[in-house]
């Protein structure tokens, strides 16, 4: 079978990571990659990771995302994600797409395979966060993918619930969480050196994205900052936001922060191993990323989940969401170092996510028979 797998984000290439893992190494299979959207943008180093990992890529549509984050250069960006990826699966003719989450540059992908009539099998469908029109685009690749591959049971529902055909709804866990698992971590000292940031007392891993639908991130980010300055004691971790609407202005105000603060360091990406790495050797993440309720639970450090970004997506108990406000954010984290968070358990998955997937994807007999959908009604009464 023929898989031609699509990523546009560092986030979403590591959670996609473990299943291409077995995918490449299985001769059942035939895998290529195409990458978009923030891998190409100027100064990424995401692509050499992918490289490093052992994978070779073999499209690339550049969308042309650049300064400007504006919803006009968005639409026009999402548009030449749908040409570049026709043309690339005019190409590649493969059996079968595999897109995971809810970017709008995956949305423009999975729009040029329903056109190119190639089935479409979707990671992390059903889940919910209505902070951010992710969650419309999400629910949109679920309508058009013909395989649906679920973090949880309640995601499994949704997506049953939005007419798809039963049989072809797995809730395989999270990725994410055997990346965490399978990803060799860096010892603290090599970690802190690798960063350049002198381990303090309290470390905090820090990332902000723009939460698309309630605007204010820039007031939000100031909000932030000004609770962090109650924490002149902790070493502070600040990674870059997604190629989002507003993310550049939000880069742009961390790293004035961080300049001339010998506590704190920004990196646009840390890459997974020095991410996880991270996660190991401080004690609490802070931000509205989707990675503190996947991921962090895993490294028992609790979350400082701030405003509606991630409002309603399945989160573990040490979860803690704050409003956007600075004497919110920091009693929060005084809440969250004041507990032990070690008996926590991470509601997405048991590292065994991509052997479920494969399992799946090589019992498929006929993918073209996937092409043709029938909604499922839901009985009542």
């Amino acid at each position: 079978m023929n898989v031609l797998a699509v990523s546009g984000t560092r986030a979403d290439w590591g959670l996609l990571q473990p299943v291409l893992t077995l995918l490449r190494d299985d001769p059942r299979f035939t895998l290529e990659i195409l990458i978009t959207g923030q891998h190409l943008m100027v100064g990424s180093t995401s692509v050499d990771a992918i490289g490093a990992a052992g994978f070779d890529v073999s499209h690339r549509v550049d969308m042309g995302l650049g300064e400007r984050d504006d919803d006009a250069a968005l639409c026009a960006a999402m548009g030449r994600a749908v040409a570049g990826v026709g043309a690339a699966l005019a190409e590649a003719r493969p059996d079968i797409m595999l897109v995971l989450g809810d970017r709008y540059e995956i949305l423009g992908a999975v729009t040029a395979a329903l056109l190119s009539k190639v089935p479409v099998a979707h990671i992390a469908g059903g889940d919910v966060t209505e902070g951010a029109f992710d969650d419309s685009i999400r629910h949109a690749m679920t309508k058009m993918s013909a395989l649906h591959f679920t973090t949880t049971e309640e995601a499994a529902i949704r997506v049953r619930q939005m007419g798809e055909t039963p049989a072809h709804v797995f809730v395989s866990g999270s990725p994410g969480i055997d990346q965490v698992l399978a990803t060799p971590r860096m010892d603290r000292a090599e970690f802190f050196a690798s960063v350049g940031l002198k381990p303090q007392e309290k470390n905090f891993v820090i990332t902000l994205h723009p939460a698309t639908l309630s605007g204010g991130n820039a007031a939000i980010a100031r909000e932030m900052l000004n609770a962090l300055d109650a924490w002149p004691q902790a070493g502070l971790i600040f990674t870059g936001s997604n190629a989002d609407p507003g993310a550049a202005e939000l880069d742009a105000m961390v790293q004035a922060y961080v300049s001339g603060r010998d506590n704190a360091v920004f990196h646009t990406s840390l890459g997974s191993a020095r991410y996880f790495s991270a996660l190991t050797h401080c004690d609490l993440m802070l931000g509205n990323s989707s990675s503190g309720l996947y991921e962090a639970p895993s490294f028992a450090i609790p979350t400082v989940n701030i405003g509606d970004r991630q409002a309603r997506r399945v989160r573990s108990a040490s979860v803690i969401d704050c409003a956007p406000k600075a004497s919110a954010i920091r009693a929060a984290i005084d809440t969250a170092l004041a507990s032990d968070w070690s008996g926590v358990t991470n509601p997405y998955g048991d590292g065994q996510a991509a052997l479920r997937i494969l399992f799946r994807l090589a019992n498929v007999k006929d993918p073209r028979a996937l092409i043709r959908k029938s909604f499922e009604d839901m009985t009542h009464g």
